[in-house]
């Protein structure tokens, strides 16, 4: 009997429950629009701010710590705590690097140039550090990958002064060699790459790691690792107090400006989305709150009839409670599914990328909506408590 009056209920009132019907379900697109496109844009804009380079940095220890040489890092001493933590946090790029200055000349002399110039050389693998500093402008023929056997890249200010281009070949040799008799004999490579970054790389010439360990007889050292970790500011300090813990003969900082700066745009975003999603749901609640008291108002006499034939209040207020529940999910359902199909089109249209659905929103979508909906029908349940039936058939 109880199911047969919540079924006349709903399809008897149909104006009035497809009134609460729709605002639930605005609610609901509206919430799940926000919270899939809260999910795509951290993954953007996390993306966009890996193209800003590393957010961690591991050197060696200011003082130079037991077992550690100054200014040098042995390359056995952080890959074993590096794997770790790529295991737990996937996402997670590691680029070692060695640091040495070099005297950088052009195979091809020109008396118009400089016979040479001082230069940093960077050993690293340059495949893996583009992909780190993805705003880098680099025109050669690696590619994305590393550079050739005998290959480097230069930047694009060394290059210009020593009337460079991709192709030709430079020797290098180490800054400090007293007389050339004495010295090893330079090392030759051939151009494969140009880099502009706007920074201090645009002077400097990048090698394969070995190659520039080779020729400063520096094997198995580097200088510094760069890392980008994934997340957010919480989850970065996290790591890094990892790492520092498994990593205690070294410094583990992180690049305070990268990090905050993303932690704060970030967690403004989802304070933007986190009022939004509030305030909708409040204009909501008012709007089926207003649908479901107009309902039980026009539904007086036959609340009158069932407390003259016996029915309790309780009995009464779940009938209410349970017609709002309804309305609830069906509406955090179909919301869900309009919200997730406008967030993919917005995402589309702003950011260029096909935002996936965050399942994870349908549940939540589904337990506002329906949350709200059976709080909204608390007041008009009330109501039904003080009516006396005796007043109403009287039509008082």
């Amino acid at each position: 009997m109880f199911w047969r009056l919540w079924w006349r209920a709903i399809s008897v009132q149909r104006p009035q429950a497809a009134l609460a019907l729709g605002s639930l379900v605005v609610g609901a697109a509206i919430t799940s629009m926000l919270l899939n496109l809260y999910g795509g844009v951290r993954r953007k804009m996390t993306e966009e701010f890996r193209s800003y380079g590393a957010n961690v940095v591991i050197a060696p220890a200011a003082s130079g710590a037991s077992g550690v040489a100054a200014g040098v890092i042995p390359e056995e001493v952080w890959r074993g705590p590096l794997a770790e933590l790529s295991r737990d946090m996937p996402g997670t790029t590691a680029v070692p690097l060695l640091y040495g200055v070099v005297r950088v000349s052009p195979q091809a002399a020109n008396p118009r140039l400089p016979e040479f110039e001082n230069a940093v050389a960077v050993g690293t693998d340059f495949g893996a550090l583009h992909h780190l500093n993805s705003s880098w402008r680099v025109a050669g023929d690696q590619g994305l990958g590393d550079l050739p056997d005998g290959g480097c890249a230069v930047g694009t200010h060394l290059a210009s002064r020593l009337d460079t281009r991709l192709g030709d070949f430079i020797n290098l040799r180490p800054v400090g060699d007293a007389t050339p008799t004495n010295s090893p004999p330079p090392r030759t490579c051939r151009v494969a790459a140009v880099l502009s970054s706007g920074a201090s790389e645009d002077d400097q010439v990048f090698l394969p790691l070995s190659s520039l360990q080779s020729l400063l007889g520096t094997d198995g050292k580097i200088s510094l690792v760069e890392l980008a970790i994934p997340g957010e500011t919480q989850e970065v300090e996290r790591a890094v107090g990892r790492l520092s813990g498994l990593l205690p003969r070294l410094a583990v900082r992180p690049i305070r400006q990268i990090v905050y700066s993303e932690g704060k745009v970030l967690g403004t975003i989802r304070w933007l989305m986190l009022s939004l999603t509030v305030l909708i749901l409040v204009i909501i609640a008012l709007c089926v709150m207003a649908t479901m008291t107009a309902i039980v108002l026009e539904r007086r006499k036959d609340v009158g009839v069932m407390k003259a034939l016996g029915a309790g209040d309780a009995l009464l207020m779940r009938l209410f409670m349970t017609e709002g529940a309804a309305l609830g999910g069906v509406g955090g359902a179909v919301g869900f599914s309009v919200g997730a199909l406008l967030a993919r089109g917005l995402g589309e249209r702003l950011f260029g990328v096909a935002l996936s659905v965050n399942w994870w929103t349908l549940p939540l979508v589904c337990g506002l909506s329906l949350i709200l909906s059976v709080l909204a029908a608390q007041l008009p349940s009330r109501i039904v408590r003080d009516l006396m039936p005796t007043l109403v058939l009287k039509g008082e």
